[in-house]
């Protein structure tokens, strides 16, 4: 199975516009922390007999409003900066930005497809689900930050600060549940 936080890497010929790669790298990580904060909120709230596909929906349910909003939002700004609706590369490119967040959840939810089907518990999967978002984010960070101007060292603190800001979310939920 290939892994959605490869689809992160865009092109980088000198066709695609660095803001196409600021946008695709802002909607991985805006989607991956959504989702964490999505699961965060639903380990609270599921016990025992809580069934997995009811968090498989919940979460895609989550994914799917978060990605409609923001193609929306990308769209009217398009119309307001361009003076009409994207076409052609434009559209594939926002298609692209905005799937980004589709993606950061895909992987989550087949975890917790995994649960549903009864070869996890609900509530493990959802822990399995949450702590591979934050390696995700350490991840997505690192590929931003990979060709920085920034010393080997300020790159590892990049990731660690956010994926720490990830995992004190979880452990925090752990704590708390």
């Amino acid at each position: 199975m290939r892994d959605p936080a490869a689809d992160v890497s865009v092109d980088e010929s000198p066709d695609v516009p660095i803001t196409h790669v600021v946008s695709v790298l802002r909607e991985r990580l805006y989607g991956a922390i959504s989702c964490l904060a999505t699961l965060a909120v639903l380990a609270r709230y599921t016990a025992e007999d809580t069934s997995g596909w009811v968090r498989v929906l919940d979460v895609g349910i989550s994914a799917g409003g978060l990605w409609a909003a923001s193609l929306l939002a990308e769209y009217i700004a398009h119309l307001g900066a361009q003076g009409h609706a994207p076409r052609g590369r434009d559209a594939l490119r926002m298609l692209q930005s905005s799937g980004q967040i589709l993606q950061a959840a895909a992987i989550p939810v087949l975890i917790l497809g995994v649960g549903a089907v009864g070869w996890l518990a609900t509530s493990t999967a959802l822990w399995i689900a949450s702590w591979f978002l934050v390696i995700e984010l350490g991840f997505i960070t690192w590929l931003a930050v990979r060709r920085a101007d920034m010393r080997w060292w300020q790159r590892i603190i990049a990731v660690t600060v956010l994926a720490a800001a990830g995992a004190a979310v979880v452990i925090v939920k752990m704590v708390a549940h």
